[in-house]
């Protein structure tokens, strides 16, 4: 295009008809090749530098600096369209152009000589008084800083038109046919550069974009704190995505009112923490009733949108946040450009709200699971404090029972009367029973709550294992046998709760052996400063696959044998809490039909 239209110019000067011209009209037409040639020259710097730039930015940067060599004139500025092609900026690229204050002001096309150049695809060079398309707002302004005549050519790409560059003069009819060309076949390199930098830029943008939900996606599964949660998500989005405004708002389910949660921009002094928009009314408040997104690239053409005197709000894009049917928010985005947001946007922060409502979802449940912990353990609370006072008050009565059953036997009466006798015995042995369970809940009720209490001194392991025995009931046919090392006969503890390990132990390994047999208690040192006891039975044993929920509490063997004999299952997770108490370790090894070894290990007392 550029070659071809130099050679209708040197064609167009050297024709036989301008040899004949007089000398001096002959040099005028030869200075002004020679001038137009220089330009093509400036033309094609000017082009190279265009080249090297990677921005739209960087573009406007060297037309404000070069430009001027190039189309004479006091003015010049340069026209965009947006996406929609409704309407187009300016960007001014002279101080005179930058004295009209439009630079970066908006007017639709059917405004003013650009409008008129974008519309009908060709150049124009004219007065400005006598402009086909003349405004009061654009051209107007330009008289009013002294410019009478006006260039504009369309930005062409290969296949659409883009926008347009103008210059204006000072002087009347000050531009012409060649002006005309040197403009159009800067106007082609410029549009074809926009639209590069526009799709590489557009391109980095969504890649920013995509880079940024992930980051955003990776930063809400590691909280569970919902408000901090949607504040980094408005703030994230408000300063990387560069919107005028961004909100995130929960839906109330009670009144389904948007509640403000969440707020990033220039209307977070106007629109409260706590701010609530009617389910159905405005923008959100549609998308809150309806859980479908809205587009509005000009609120002033949306009935929905409810304008604010303080807003200055052009485009608003609002999408909903769901879990599963349910509209649970909304995010909410608003630009002072017109048609700031394009389909795109929407794909990339739909899923970004996807996101959201995975994150609020969870944060719900884990909310949820939280305050139902809260109420169990209040309710473990007054559970354990019930009975506490029950256990408790159940020892005065049963200790009376005991007493006044243990007196009635010992009357003359009683020993005369066989069963008589029998019956106090079993009074006193269920009594005992009874108070033993109601030590063994109390014990475990101070044992949860960490009130119960240690007094740790020097115990002698004899005097403590005969204790443990005599309180336990055996029948004639278990033989009973205890050993222990002299090294082995002191160690530093509770007496009276190490007293209650070995009484559970023995008491078990007596009521598991229903054919009587042997019961050994073994004291042994383990090492230099520990002791390991032990209490052996020949009785029915355990399977191997019950022995690890032994110690847990209400925790008792599962098997035909053992079904008629009575227990709470609190006896042995009450002596594993206590040997832990004591820094030792207890466990036991078994053998179905061969018995059962549990062992315990303490430390030494010094």
């Amino acid at each position: 295009m550029k070659g071809s239209m130099v050679k209708e110019m040197a064609s167009d000067w050297q024709s036989p008809n301008n040899l004949e011209l007089p000398k001096e009209e002959l040099r005028s037409r030869l200075l002004e090749a020679q001038g137009f040639s220089k330009k093509i020259s400036t033309l094609n710097e000017i082009s190279l530098k265009i080249d090297e730039t990677t921005s739209r930015e960087t573009i406007l940067e060297v037309l404000r600096a070069e430009v001027r060599w190039l189309i004479e004139g006091e003015c010049a500025f340069l026209t965009l369209l947006n996406r929609n092609k409704t309407h187009y900026s300016i960007n001014t690229l002279s101080p005179v152009a930058d004295s009209t204050d439009m630079n970066h002001k908006l007017f639709t096309v059917d405004v003013g000589m650009p409008g008129w150049a974008i519309e009908n695809q060709t150049g124009i060079y004219v007065d400005i008084e006598s402009a086909p398309a003349f405004s009061p707002t654009l051209e107007g302004k330009f008289i009013e800083v002294g410019i009478k005549s006006l260039l504009i050519v369309p930005l062409r790409t290969s296949t659409e038109v883009i926008g347009a560059i103008g210059f204006g003069s000072s002087k009347l009819g000050a531009y012409n046919q060649p002006d005309m060309w040197l403009a159009q076949l800067l106007s082609f390199h410029i549009a074809m550069s926009l639209r590069h930098t526009a799709m590489f830029d557009n391109a980095q943008k969504r890649l920013s974009q995509i880079e940024l939900v992930n980051s955003i996606a990776s930063r809400l599964t590691s909280t569970l704190d919902l408000d901090k949660m949607l504040a980094f998500a408005a703030e994230t989005i408000q300063k990387n995505f560069n919107y005028f405004d961004v909100t995130i708002f929960m839906v109330d389910v009670e009144t389904q009112d948007a509640v403000l949660t969440a707020h990033s921009g220039s209307y977070i002094d106007f629109l409260p923490h706590g701010y609530r928009q009617k389910a159905g009314q405005g923008i959100i408040g549609w998308v809150a009733m309806y859980g479908e997104k809205i587009l509005a690239n000009d609120v002033s053409q949306e009935s929905r949108y409810l304008s604010y005197a303080y807003h200055n709000t052009n485009s608003e894009l609002a999408l909903p946040i769901k879990v599963g049917a349910d509209v649970v928010g909304i995010l909410n985005l608003e630009d002072t450009r017109l048609h700031a947001f394009d389909e795109t946007d929407v794909i990339i922060l739909s899923t970004l709200c996807d996101q959201l409502g995975s994150a609020i979802h969870n944060s719900t449940l884990y909310n949820e699971v939280k305050e139902s912990n809260r109420k169990l353990l209040e309710l473990d609370r007054l559970k354990s404090d019930f009975v506490g006072i029950v256990s408790h008050d159940f020892r005065t009565p049963l200790s009376s029972i005991m007493l006044a059953a243990k007196s009635l036997v010992k009357k003359d009466i009683v020993a005369t009367n066989k069963h008589f006798k029998e019956y106090l015995n079993i009074i006193i042995d269920q009594a005992t029973k009874l108070s033993q369970l109601a030590e063994d809940t109390l014990t475990i009720t101070k044992m949860e709550s960490g009130q119960l209490s240690y007094y740790f001194k020097l115990v002698n392991i004899e005097t403590l294992v005969k204790e443990a025995v005599s309180m336990v009931k055996f029948s004639n046919r278990h033989q009973l046998q205890y050993n222990i090392e002299l090294d082995a006969s002191f160690v530093k503890g509770d007496q009276s709760k190490l007293r209650q390990v070995l009484l559970n132990l023995v008491s078990n390994s007596v009521k598991y052996s229903p054919r009587g047999g042997k019961i050994e208690i073994s004291v042994v040192n383990r090492d230099a400063d520990e002791i390991l006891l032990s209490v052996k039975d020949q009785g029915i044993g355990i399977p191997e696959n019950q022995l690890e929920k032994l110690f847990q509490k209400f925790s008792r063997v599962d098997s035909d044998e053992v079904s008629n004999i009575k227990g709470s299952g609190l006896g042995l997770w009450i002596s594993h809490e206590i040997i832990k108490a004591h820094g030792g370790k207890i466990w036991v090894e078994s053998e179905v039909g061969a018995g059962s070894t549990f062992m315990f290990t303490l430390k030494k007392g010094n």
